[in-house]
């Protein structure tokens, strides 16, 4: 949330290491909800956008890339079939899989469609954290996160020159919604611009959002993620480059030429994931206390997050706030120690289900911490993923929190990023999960408490009807 904190451009992910990330050699930690013995790190499906900080290769080494084909069709497959946490496949006949794709995939005029097809494969089984990218794979608008918008490309060795204008992009409002600036950082291009939120846009660097439209099936709340997501690769790019924002103003439009700047925190990279910009915002909007953050990562992350938490205990708020709109997810492990900041019990998070184990996610009371026991309300969006998911639901199915706003992204599985021949990097998922109850989250999401409609009138006028929702509830004292 720019307004209240900034959000970055980057797919959901967990990773699921309960004692460190262990970036394995090719490999980022396993990724997704929940957690594993070791550590891995997870991305929700991009839908046909390359990770960022993926492998990338210059384009006159693709002709050289382009001989890979077999090994990358192979490993790929191969993986899926060996790795994949159902033996079965969901009972995909996944031999039968290959013989109508292989020569599809060999026999692609160039590496877009090659990628296509592959996709077009692993979509066979219906799961959102399966997805192959690589050198010279385009996404399907022109939209590459390691390429500026307007002007100038940049590489994943740069990654530190990326920046933005300063603002986000999401649908909202009633029906199929709109896209609108819901945020816009102090003191940003967008600010200096006189950017509002509130304001609905309809180009960035003079592609139309109205176009990006998945060739995949998705439900209305991955819908508005991918344009989100979409929006904010496009606005990305080298710092001190431009990209331009068609706006709408009534009847009328006018574009915005906005410089990408730079950001103030520094990057962090995990595994083939990143640039990530950790931030954690606290303040106190009377007498309850708020906290927001864009990662759930140990370092530095929790630390920022428990110090609030401490604060607002301290001074005997009447309940806290905890802002999860807009945050992809991150280290699971994460979630275990920022519970134990507000329960006095044992409380079970979820449990995974791995190809040959299972792990359970508890919470369990520490003698270190003296915990938060007042009102709790948690704000989510269809930028809420992975590990917030896991948090949310568990937090909500204790009976500890409220969760208020809109229905979660929905993909809260773990899953693992490998690098295969020739540059390309696969993502598939490692364990089922489900929430203390039972409920698998992947393909439902976190169902809030209370749905709040969030519209272009309403911050257009500086309100947050989804805060404003939460604040009533924590002063009724937790009642809905």
């Amino acid at each position: 949330m720019l307004r209240r904190l900034r959000r970055v451009g980057v797919a959901p992910f967990c990773v699921i290491a309960l004692s460190g990330l262990a970036a394995c050699a090719g490999k980022t930690p396993p990724a997704g909800g929940g957690t594993a013995p070791q550590g891995n790190g997870a991305v929700v499906e991009p839908p046909r956008f390359t990770p960022s900080g993926a492998a990338t290769v210059k384009p006159e080494s693709r002709s050289v890339y382009a001989g890979t084909r077999a090994a990358i069709f192979d490993a790929t497959w191969t993986t899926l079939r060996d790795k994949h946490y159902d033996p079965t496949l969901g009972g995909v006949d996944w031999q039968a899989v290959r013989a109508r794709y292989e020569a599809r995939a060999m026999g692609a005029p160039d590496e877009p469609t090659f990628y296509r097809v592959m996709n077009d494969m692993l979509g066979e089984l219906k799961q959102s954290h399966l997805f192959l990218t690589g050198p010279g794979d385009e996404s399907e608008f022109g939209v590459n996160p390691d390429e500026g918008v307007d002007g100038g490309g940049v590489s994943a060795s740069s990654v530190g020159s990326l920046g933005d204008p300063g603002l986000t992009i999401r649908v909202i409002g009633p029906g199929a919604g709109a896209p609108t600036i819901t945020a816009v950082r102090p003191n940003s291009s967008a600010a200096r611009a006189g950017l509002r939120t509130g304001t609905i846009v309809s180009h960035v660097g003079g592609r139309p959002l109205a176009t990006l439209k998945s060739r995949r099936a998705m439900r209305p709340v991955e819908e508005r993620f991918y344009l989100r997501r979409a929006a904010m690769q496009a606005l990305s790019g080298p710092v001190g480059s431009q990209v331009t924002l068609r706006i709408v103003e009534g009847a009328t439009t006018k574009d915005v030429l906005l410089r990408r700047d730079a950001h103030a925190e520094s990057a962090m990279r995990i595994g083939n994931l990143g640039p990530l910009y950790p931030e954690v915002s606290s303040r106190q909007v009377g007498d309850v206390g708020v906290v927001a953050f864009n990662y759930f990562l140990l370092e530095p992350v929790l630390k920022k997050v428990a110090d609030a938490i401490e604060q607002f205990r301290v001074r005997k708020v009447k309940g806290i706030v905890i802002d999860l709109r807009g945050n992809p997810g991150g280290v699971a492990a994460m979630a275990i120690p920022l519970v134990r900041q507000l329960v006095n019990k044992r409380t079970p998070l979820g449990t995974l289900a791995h190809r040959d184990h299972q792990n359970s996610l508890v919470a369990e009371p520490s003698l270190d911490v003296t915990p938060y026991l007042g009102p709790v309300v948690i704000l989510t969006d269809e930028g809420t993923a992975s590990t917030s998911e896991i948090f949310a639901a568990g937090l909500q199915e204790a009976g500890r929190a409220h969760v208020v706003g809109q229905v979660t992204l929905g993909q809260a599985l773990p899953s693992v990023i490998e690098s295969l021949p020739g540059g390309a990097v696969l993502q598939y998922v490692v364990a089922d999960f489900k929430t203390p109850k039972g409920v698998a989250l992947e393909g439902r999401g976190v169902i809030p408490d209370r749905q709040v409609l969030e519209t272009p009138a309403a911050l257009a006028q500086g309100m947050d009807p989804v805060l404003e929702a939460a604040l009533t509830i924590v002063r009724s004292k937790g009642k809905l």
